[in-house]
């Protein structure tokens, strides 16, 4: 799963999200740079949240959570949703 999103008004910056679930590897990049380097084999967890702080004179709060199923997680769907400011700003499903 990849998909992108900008963040900020006045200073805006790019955000890149990409996660191969077969494989296990997340990248998280902040205008190009790799910010969140994970790799995701095995997890009790159904939801992991990636966050981050993008900005320096118009900051903002990013939050990435990855929601995945009991069984099976690598060949189902998962969910992705984007908060920024603690709002929802964004859901993917894939």
């Amino acid at each position: 799963m990849q998909f992108s999103f900008t963040v900020g008004t006045n200073e805006q910056h790019r955000v890149e999200f990409s996660f191969d679930q077969f494989i296990g590897n997340l990248e998280i990049k902040v205008d190009g740079q790799t910010v969140i380097k994970d790799f995701r084999v095995a997890s009790l967890k159904l939801t992991k949240r990636y966050e981050l702080t993008v900005g320096v004179d118009e900051e903002h709060h990013v939050a990435i959570e990855k929601t995945r199923k009991l069984f099976l997680a690598g060949l189902r769907p998962q969910r992705y949703r984007i908060f920024i400011d603690g709002q929802l700003v964004q859901t993917y499903h894939g």
